[in-house]
């Protein structure tokens, strides 16, 4: 793990997931975490007036700017105080939409994970209104940290998992050389309702053993008919400090509706969910 990008929104959920990357990076062999803030203003607000009849000037875009800015150099001090004396910290400004912004960021600075606040109803923040659209569109892997959570070290992590698809369980296999802070115990999840894995749970064993050897591992299996309740029931039942995400359509992530994965992470008040690519 070499960089971090943080898009920022100056939010309290926005900051409590800086400060979960600071810890996290006393934990691991981070070098450089990037704070990325966007001002977008598109080109309508600029020409049109707003409900006050006030249009938006150069000057007013400037000010926004400078006053960006002075936030983001004070978030930086703060960041360093908190982090190893040995990470770099870097601010980027952009024009341009978070999204688009991100993937600016991504091409030009190769960051190998990104951290959002996985704000869903707690107050404003920009990334967290926006938080599906990033990690959907995002090159590389999301660390959403909810708004109360703060960094444990993590020793144990559920994967959720959709045994009809198990070829997916491969990407895990390089987590625990390019995150030397991840080599957890894995738990196996698969939320099978109309218990379709009785009959073949040596066939699912054997399997998972041969895609995941680099890991310690357990299959579980849940019959509840909710997934994101199993889930979620589960991590804090077995008092798990990541859930990791893995990607594709039969990641229990990506194969729920839009307000499904919103019910997700706004229900998800503990652990932190790791999204692969």
């Amino acid at each position: 793990m070499k960089t971090i990008l943080i898009p920022v929104d100056f939010s309290d959920t926005n900051t409590n997931a800086i400060k979960y990357a600071a810890d996290m990076g006393c934990d691991m062999p981070v070098k450089k975490i990037i704070l990325l803030k966007s001002y977008y203003t598109s080109v309508y607000e600029q020409i049109l007036p707003s409900p006050d009849f006030l249009l938006i000037s150069a000057d007013d875009i400037e000010n926004e700017r400078q006053k960006i800015e002075v936030q983001l150099k004070e978030l930086m001090k703060k960041l360093k105080n908190r982090c190893h004396e040995n990470i770099e910290i870097e601010t980027v400004v952009s024009t341009e939409p978070i999204v688009r912004a991100i993937h600016n960021v991504v091409e030009d600075q190769h960051p190998d994970l990104m951290i959002v606040g996985g704000d869903m109803g707690h107050e404003l923040s920009m990334i967290g209104e926006q938080i599906i659209e990033i990690a959907k569109s995002s090159p590389v892997k999301v660390l959403v940290i909810p708004p109360d959570c703060n960094y444990h070290k993590i020793e144990q992590a559920l994967v959720p998992c959709d045994l009809e698809a198990l070829a997916r369980l491969g990407v895990l296999k390089g987590l625990n050389t390019s995150h030397s802070w991840l080599n957890p115990k894995l738990m196996l999840l698969y939320v099978d309702p109309k218990k379709k894995h009785i009959g073949r749970e040596a066939e699912f064993e054997a399997s998972v053993k041969q895609l995941v050897n680099c890991y310690e591992c357990k299959l579980h299996y849940s019959d509840d008919k909710n997934i994101v309740r199993g889930i979620l029931n589960f991590a804090t039942e077995q008092q798990v400090q990541l859930i990791i995400a893995l990607p594709g359509k039969h990641s229990f992530f990506y194969n729920l509706t839009h307000s499904s994965i919103t019910e997700a992470l706004s229900l998800n008040a503990r652990h932190p969910v790791l999204i692969l690519k």
